[in-house]
């Protein structure tokens, strides 16, 4: 199968497009999306193309001079020489509530690299971007997809996600720690006062859209798929008993020192911190008469 047959059979159903995206979106059937200079190539819950939006002239062979891999798809504005590149993946990244956190994480990892090495536009959500085929635009095909592992040998990702909201795949990642913590925080209280599952997921979903506070907001189906799936996961995790549980287990891993003592709170007796009490009774200078 050829590149431009690939690119078809990956389009949404019926995508985003638009000739002027000063006059906003407009959703129509494929074929006819396909007319439209501009549309969404990526399908709602799956990211099957990582693209890069380049303002500057020579954009075309940016990758060249990043040492990177030729994209797979090179769209050209012949009357300013910026470019879309589109690098196509064998294996597409789902973002349902049902994916796997850690590809989304990778790969997000990686786009975040390439905009780097490619200065391209980090404001550029990648929702819509130049439609290959139209006659307002100039395409470079190049018969390759790439895995993502193939793709970051190109580059050395970085060891700490950059609070970058305008990528595409970290402010997936953003919404999922962000509403993570928050679940964390009350999934208990939920099910103290006899929540159900369903009370939860709604609660969750609501918390979610109050966090999609991005300039470039997430799509509901985004939105929704990742609070599914944070809400799914700490219904079945968390219960006051088996929270009981992790802080027994932590606390017989030597972990964070217990507040009071048998004999109730020694340190305040001696003049001392709690933290200065421990670290002489680590220490082997403090040897209390008893410690719970």
């Amino acid at each position: 199968m050829d590149t431009p047959t690939i690119f078809q059979a990956r389009l949404p159903r019926r995508p985003y497009c638009a000739n002027d995206l000063t006059c906003g979106l407009v959703v129509r059937p494929t074929a006819t999306a396909l007319q439209f200079r501009h549309l969404q190539p990526n399908a709602p819950l799956e990211v099957a193309w990582l693209i890069f939006d380049l303002d500057f002239r020579g954009a075309a062979y940016a990758w060249e001079k990043a040492n990177l891999p030729p994209p797979t798809l090179t769209v050209i504005n012949p009357a300013n020489a910026h470019a879309h590149l589109f690098y196509g993946l064998v294996t597409p990244v789902a973002m349902s509530d049902a994916a796997r956190d850690a590809p989304i994480r990778y790969a997000a990892a990686v786009q975040q690299a390439f905009l780097a090495k490619l200065r391209a536009d980090p404001g550029y959500a990648g929702l819509i971007a130049k439609t290959p085929c139209h006659e307002a635009w100039r395409t470079l095909w190049v018969q390759r997809l790439y895995e993502l592992g193939e793709l970051a040998e190109y580059v050395e990702l970085p060891k700490r996600r950059a609070p970058r909201e305008a990528l595409g795949l970290g402010r997936n990642c953003m919404l999922f720690d962000a509403l993570r913590a928050w679940s964390y925080q009350w999934i208990r209280e939920y099910k103290r006062n006899g929540a159900m599952p369903e009370h939860w997921q709604r609660a969750v979903l609501g918390q979610a859209e109050k966090l999609n506070t991005f300039t470039l907001p997430l799509s509901f189906s985004e939105v929704k798929a990742v609070s599914r799936s944070v809400a799914r996961w700490t219904w079945r995790q968390f219960s006051d008993e088996k929270f009981s549980a992790i802080q027994s287990a932590r606390g017989k891993r030597g972990g964070r020192p217990a507040t009071r003592t048998a004999e109730g709170e020694p340190w305040a007796a001696q003049g001392i911190s709690r933290a200065t009490y421990y670290r002489r009774l680590k220490s082997g200078l403090l040897v209390p008469d008893t410690v719970a």
